[in-house]
Formats: structure tokens, sequence, C-alpha cells
């Protein structure tokens, strides 16, 4: 099993030699009400950058055509793409990165992981994730189904789920067979959902 990982210090996001990807499209899920952070994920900072601008960057330079999907925030150059459906967490991020793509597999990363490096995103993004394969993150085994690559057959089943009502992206999972998972170190996926854990991320790496 592949791991990915990080050191205590600052690691830098970007692998020195990035062949850059045009058949699969970088999505960041910013759409989120960030309520248990109690303010906008996006613009929080960590090591001089709001998260959003940091992610973005750095999904810049593994994929040449990047998204931002739901909020408001646009980091220098970026494009969002309003959600289609506001309000339905992440999978209507993913339905609308999914519409963008017009049949190219997706790459999807939440804004509030911060820490994302290019080796995490080409350990996952890479082979080309074809009709209903999912190639995604784990964590001390745990399921990250908003780190990695959809592939473009998924996504009449994530509308089909949606339409029944089931909003789960981990759900959409169950139903598929072609599932690939990357062990990932958990700080190299730190995943900042509350005011503690932002603050134990600004403590590691500064605000």
């Amino acid at each position: 099993m592949h791991t990915s990982s990080i050191s205590e210090s600052l690691a830098p996001r970007v692998s020195q030699n990035v062949d850059m990807i045009s058949h699969t499209i970088g999505a960041i899920l910013a759409g989120g009400s960030s309520s248990r952070m109690g303010a906008s994920k996006s613009q929080l900072v960590v090591a001089g950058s709001p998260f959003l601008d940091r992610v973005h960057e750095t999904m810049c330079e593994v994929f040449t055509e990047v998204i931002v999907c739901g909020g408001v925030a646009v980091p220098p150059d970026g494009v969002l793409i309003p959600d289609d459906i506001p309000g339905e967490g992440p999978v209507g991020g993913l339905l609308s990165a999914m519409r963008i793509a017009s049949g190219r597999p997706v790459f999807v990363t939440a804004v509030d992981m911060p820490m994302l490096t290019t080796d995490i995103i080409l350990s996952l993004a890479e082979p080309f994730a074809m009709g209903m394969t999912v190639r995604i993150a784990q964590v001390n085994g745990e399921d990250q189904p908003l780190v990695g690559v959809y592939g473009p057959g998924v996504e009449e089943l994530v509308r089909e789920r949606f339409e029944a009502g089931k909003r789960s992206v981990l759900g959409v999972l169950d139903d598929l067979d072609d599932i690939g998972r990357v062990e990932i170190d958990s700080d190299a996926l730190f995943n900042v959902n509350t005011k503690a854990d932002y603050d134990v991320l600004i403590k590691r790496y500064g605000g």
C-alpha cells in the first residue's frame, strides 16, 4: 500500500517534477456552511496563505483546469462554479464538478485540508480513472471520500442517489466495485473542522 506523509515542519507542497494533467479536472469543494468553525474555512490562514488560495495553488501545479465549487471566495485567477443545488453538502459540489468536467474524471478535495501536496494528488489522480473507477485517500484505515478521483461513469450513480434524497458521499462507495485506496499520513490530510483543529494547525505551521 502506498503511503504519503509530511514531517512536523512545513513540507513543500510541490514536487520538483510534475507533469501537468489535462485528462482530469481538479475541483475544490468550498461550499460548506462551516457551522462547527463559526467562520468561513476558505479564508482561514495557515503559513501566510488562506486555505483556499493554498489548496488552489497546489492543485494548479498538477491540473491544467481547476475549479472552485460553491462558496463565494475566489482565489487569484480562480474559477468559481456555484453549486448546482446550494446547501446540499459535498455531493452537490461533486455533481457541479462532474457537470463541468463533461465526461472527464474529477479529482476533488475539500478546502479544509490545506496541507494537501502535489505528491498526494498524483498518487490518486494517476493512472487515468476510467468509467466507474474511484480512487480515494485513507487516513489510519478510514476512507476520505472528499480527497480522491471519480471516474466519469460515477456521475449517473451520484445523481440518482441525490435525487433519491441520499446526500452521503461515503454512501456512494457502497454502490461501487472498483475502488482504489491510498493510505495517506494524517498530518498531510489534516482536516480542519473546529476552532480547536485550527489552533493545532497554527501551532504546528504558523498563521
